[in-house]
């Protein structure tokens, strides 16, 4: 996906003060299902761009507090009525996936939301918000979940391709 993060990350104060339209930030703060969200609305569709082991970027790991290790990378894209709407990015540690919840191993072409709303064993801790460069030029807003599952991190990115 070609989307870059311009600004540093903010906290939800911060996105306050720095973004202005009501619907963005509905999406922004949804504490429910992107998924969920979508499908109340449109016909949901799910694409996996890719679905590896890799090495995630530097503050990727910062971000869940561990060593840089092969982490299963997961990319999709969630459509409404065949829109491209929300472009999501997991980052799954080993650990969290063999020991904190193994069905993240294999996830397939299931939405990961349906798992971390689904379940009592997943809670978010963290969330930040940032802007992005989409590769039309757009200004577009993402945000980034930090969840734990019997104590093993993992995030969740979802850029919202709402210009």
């Amino acid at each position: 996906m070609q989307a870059k993060r311009i600004n540093n990350w903010l906290n939800a104060t911060e996105l306050k003060s720095s973004l202005k339209d009501q619907n963005i930030l509905d999406w922004l703060n949804e504490d429910g299902s992107i998924t969920a969200r979508i499908s109340s609305n449109a016909k949901f569709k799910l694409e996996v761009l890719s679905d590896d082991l890799g090495v995630a970027e530097d503050e990727e790991y910062s971000a869940l507090n561990i060593a840089s290790e092969d982490v299963r990378i997961r990319e999709v894209i969630l459509y409404g009525d065949l829109v491209p709407l929300v472009y999501a990015r997991s980052i799954i540690p080993n650990l969290t996936a063999s020991k904190g919840y193994p069905g993240l191993g294999s996830i397939g072409s299931k939405p990961l939301g349906d798992l971390l709303f689904q379940s009592d064993l997943f809670t978010k801790t963290h969330r930040e918000f940032a802007q992005f460069k989409a590769a039309s030029e757009d200004l577009i807003w993402g945000r980034r979940t930090r969840y734990l599952v019997k104590g093993y991190p993992l995030s969740v990115m979802e850029v919202f391709l709402l210009p």
